[in-house]
C-alpha cells in the first residue's frame, strides 16, 4: 500500500515531533511537512501538496477552522482532519462545516488517529470516541432535566395516584379506593414528588398537566 502523504499543523512544537515520529514509524504514513501557524502552513501545503492535513483548531493569528476553509477552496481534494484538546461541539461543528472531514481530540489513542486518517482518506467522516461520548452525556443530561422525562420514570401505580392527588383526593381517601395502606400511598407520594422533582402539589399539577397523556 503506497504511504499516506500527511501534513501537521500544530502550534506546539512538542506535539508535531510527537505525532511526526510515530506516524513516519507506521507503514501507512509519510510527514510530508508540518508547520506551527496558519500563514506557514497554506504555503508549504501548496508545495507538499498532502493527501491529509492534520489541523489543530487553535493556531495563532488565522484559526485551524479558517485555513481549513482556505485549504479546501484552493485544493477540494485534500482531506482535513481536526484535532484538539477542545469538546466544545460548537468548534467542532464548526470545523466540519468549514470542510474537515473528522475530528479526533488530543487524549485520542494512536490507533484511534490511525483509524481516523484511513478513515477520512476514504472518503468518510470520523468522529473520535472523546466527542461521540461528550454529546451522549450532553443528550442524556438535558433528557432528564426534561418534564416528559420525569414524568416518563413513574410507575403505572404512582400516576393512578397522581392523577387521584390532581383530582383532591386525600392520602386516606386514595389509600381507601385502591385497598392499600395510607402508609404506603404516603411512600408513592414522597417517590413521585422526588421523581418529578417537586415539592408541593401546585407544582406537580403544573408538571403533569403538560406530560401525562390519558
Amino acid at each position: 500500500m503506497k504511504r499516506i502523504k500527511l501534513f501537521l499543523v500544530d502550534d506546539h512544537k512538542m506535539m508535531i515531533d510527537m505525532w511526526s515520529a510515530l506516524l513516519n514509524a507506521e507503514t501507512n504514513f509519510e510527514v510530508a511537512g508540518s508547520a506551527m501557524n496558519a500563514e506557514s502552513a497554506f504555503e508549504q501545503i501548496k508545495e507538499t501538496l498532502p493527501q491529509v492535513i492534520i489541523m489543530d483548531i487553535t493556531l495563532p493569528g488565522m484559526s485551524g477552522i479558517e485555513l481549513t476553509k482556505l485549504v479546501k477552496e484552493k485544493f477540494p481534494s485534500i482531506k482535513v482532519l481536526g484535532v484538539s484538546m477542545h469538546t466544545n461541539i460548537l468548534l467542532i461543528k464548526q470545523m466540519l462545516i468549514n470542510g474537515a472531514s473528522g475530528y479526533v481530540s488530543k487524549t485520542s489513542s494512536f490507533e484511534e488517529m490511525s483509524q481516523a486518517i484511513l478513515a477520512v482518506q476514504q472518503g468518510q467522516r470520523f468522529i473520535c470516541k472523546d466527542v461521540k461520548d461528550y454529546i451522549t452525556n450532553q443528550v442524556i443530561n438535558e433528557e432528564e432535566g426534561d418534564p416528559a422525562f420525569k414524568v416518563n420514570q413513574l410507575t403505572k401505580r404512582e400516576l393512578e395516584i397522581v392523577n387521584m392527588i390532581k383530582d383532591g383526593y386525600s392520602s386516606k381517601e386514595i389509600a381507601e379506593k385502591l385497598f392499600i395502606s395510607k402508609r404506603t400511598v404516603e411512600v408513592h407520594r414522597y417517590n413521585i414528588f422526588r421523581k418529578l422533582d417537586v415539592n408541593n402539589i401546585t407544582s406537580l399539577i403544573k408538571v403533569t398537566n403538560k406530560n401525562i397523556y390519558s
